[in-house]
């Protein structure tokens, strides 16, 4: 007991939380809402630094629950720059830093997203909004929804790790496990008309028919192009092995033509994809549409990101309390050791 009230009191005399045991510091930084405030709190002496540098794997199971949205496609993104396999443990600082960096890359994709492609729906083809939107709602906010935007980010990552893939036969191999809905997905994100992370090579090309007046194709990223065509070829050999007939003109045009494809990532648009993707007819008479909800339910898709206001949050500079036992420790988060 005594060894975990003495450093409580001169933490509370001297205002630092630095002299507090190692476990209490690990503690205090897994309880960090993310990993920019453990960067920040690392950065404030050496011994916390230390702390931080000798706990990697401890601190990031905590923090990334809520600070990484979609943080197992995060992984494999990460793996793929060089990073540990998914399966593994992060145990670098430098992993946790590149990782933060991707999200950065993610999070200036959906504003540009928001601004260029989401504010500009202006229909909703006749779909019944109120029940996705709020009461009330006649047209889709301007922004993406709470189960818009992990839909966004899986397919970010999804779509980057394979740009970063040199061996076509390990991209062809990827793209032959996504499910159809991935795939439909992921023709979306290919048409983002920005580029898609640090350093994607452009070229220029013409816009292609039926692109929207103003929208600037995907097409004029380099590497895009092709695997932009690679996934549409999966997506219409998938849904033939499914289905057993080809996809309608429609959506074949739709994958081709940009803003269109949008569609997919849209709340109001999901029961539409659901009918297309689980749908089909039957083998046997009177031949009536069977429906295949297994061909939906796929790696916990629909999972909901995490936001602030689910969240616990801890604010710097705000007291802590923080329990060993029966002992109490107020801690007051100072930048100053």
């Amino acid at each position: 007991m005594t060894l975990w009230t003495a450093p409580a009191s001169i933490a509370a005399s001297s205002g630092s939380i630095s002299p507090l045991p190692a476990e209490l510091l690990t503690l205090v930084y897994c309880h960090l809402p993310s990993f920019y405030d453990v960067f920040s709190l690392a950065s404030t002496c050496h011994r916390l630094r230390q702390v931080w540098l000798n706990h990697v794997s401890t601190i990031y199971k905590h923090v990334a629950r809520a600070a990484i949205t979609c943080e197992k496609h995060a992984r494999i993104l990460l793996a793929n720059q060089g990073g540990p396999s998914p399966e593994s443990e992060i145990t670098m600082v430098s992993d946790v830093a590149r990782m933060m960096q991707n999200m950065q890359a993610v999070d200036k994709a959906i504003l540009q997203f928001e601004s260029k492609i989401v504010r500009k729906i202006v229909r909703t083809r006749g779909h019944r909004t109120e029940g996705h939107y709020g009461p009330g709602a006649r047209r889709h906010p301007p922004y993406l929804t709470r189960t818009e935007r992990p839909r966004f980010i899986r397919s970010y990552y999804r779509l980057w790790a394979l740009l970063i893939i040199d061996d076509p036969v390990e991209c062809q191999s990827r793209l032959q496990s996504m499910s159809l809905k991935q795939l439909l997905y992921l023709c979306a994100i290919s048409w983002l008309p920005e580029g898609m992370g640090p350093g994607e090579e452009t070229i220029e090309s013409p816009v292609s028919p039926g692109v929207t007046v103003g929208f600037e194709p995907a097409q004029r990223y380099q590497g895009r192009r092709a695997l932009s065509d690679l996934v549409v070829e999966q997506t219409e050999s998938t849904y033939r092995r499914i289905h057993g007939r080809g996809m309608g003109t429609s959506w074949v045009i739709a994958m081709n033509s940009g803003y269109d494809v949008f569609s997919v990532m849209w709340d109001h648009w999901q029961s539409i994809l659901l009918d297309f993707v689980c749908s089909r007819p039957s083998e046997e008479p009177p031949y009536d549409r069977e429906f295949h909800m297994e061909l939906w339910e796929d790696d916990s898709e629909e999972e909901i990101q995490r936001d602030g206001q689910s969240q616990r949050r801890f604010v710097i500079s705000s007291d802590v309390s923080m329990h060993s036992g029966s002992v109490a420790i107020a801690c007051r988060f100072t930048y100053c050791c």
